[in-house]
């Protein structure tokens, strides 16, 4: 088996030192087992992603010396496969039309009770799987969407089970079905959304191994969902510990500001080479904010 990972960047503005280092440890995975090492340019959210980003993030890739396996591939081209793939689910009974309105399925108050009567529920054994469209019988599911009424797509995720994987990094990790909602595929609008993307193309692409930041640890037990919902082989996860600032917070663009982009050190004179250096030796990681 050849060995294919991923570097799969959201093109909203500069390239953030912390998926530079995800970056850098996929590349480094690939070259030292004769694997691919492949770049996707997550580029969904239409009105923030431009052309200008990724300009930026290839530039970034190729200041560290990064070199990508095989053409870029923009996820935006293969919105048609995500949509259709989600309508396939429907077709199986593994998901499920949601005709909530808009309006209440984005209301915050209402998402947060959801999500405290969740918990309240998951804490006490009981099923909180109420949506009043789950089990809707498909013939008037059919029905309401011929006539226009407008719905979302969700995963039917199991009343009872767990969800189990072992992360490379973190080991064993495990979460019970009744923590997980039954997410969101599609917007009531047809867009896909995050966790359908992301699964149909790593399937798409023959990704072997997703090694990314922490903060997609919990967002792996959904995905393994919709791998097994599909049907297709559920690849290797590695998740690596977050850059911190000095008071262990995490980096972010909104409180760090330029320091977080790749190309303020590039740009300040820092060696490529000094850099992938610092970055692949010190894990967990902590930038001076000076």
């Amino acid at each position: 088996m050849t060995v294919r990972v991923r570097f799969a960047p959201s093109p909203t503005g500069y390239l953030h030192i912390g998926a530079a280092r995800s970056a850098l440890f996929n590349w480094l995975f690939a070259r030292k087992v004769g694997g691919r090492f492949l770049l996707r340019i997550e580029d969904t959210d239409l009105q923030r992603s431009s052309d200008e980003s990724t300009r930026s993030i290839v530039e970034g890739l190729e200041w560290l010396g990064l070199d990508y396996d095989e053409e870029k591939v923009f996820q935006s081209d293969n919105a048609d496969k995500h949509r259709a793939a989600a309508r396939k689910l429907v077709e199986e009974g593994k998901a499920y039309r949601d005709f909530t309105p808009k309006e209440q399925r984005e209301d915050k108050n209402v998402k947060q009770d959801i999500v405290d009567r969740a918990r309240a529920h998951a804490a006490e054994g009981i099923d909180h799987r109420s949506n009043p469209f789950r089990d809707l019988p498909k013939e008037e599911s059919d029905a309401r969407a011929a006539t226009g009424e407008r719905f979302a797509i969700r995963l039917k995720v199991g009343r009872e089970g767990t969800s189990r994987f072992t992360d490379i990094v973190y080991g064993e990790q495990e979460r019970g079905y009744s923590e997980i909602e039954d997410l969101v595929l599609l917007r009531s609008d047809g867009h896909p959304l995050y966790n359908l993307s992301v699964v149909l193309d790593d399937i798409e692409m023959r990704i072997t191994h997703v090694i990314r930041g922490q903060d997609h640890l919990t967002n792996t037990h959904k995905q393994i969902l919709l791998y097994q919902a599909l049907g297709a082989p559920v690849p290797q996860f590695a998740h690596l510990p977050l850059i911190l600032a000095p008071n262990k917070a995490k980096l972010s663009k909104r409180k760090h500001g330029e320091v977080v982009s790749l190309t303020t050190y590039r740009d300040r004179g820092f060696v490529p080479d000094a850099f992938v250096n610092y970055f692949g030796r010190r894990i967990p990681l902590s930038i001076p904010l000076k």
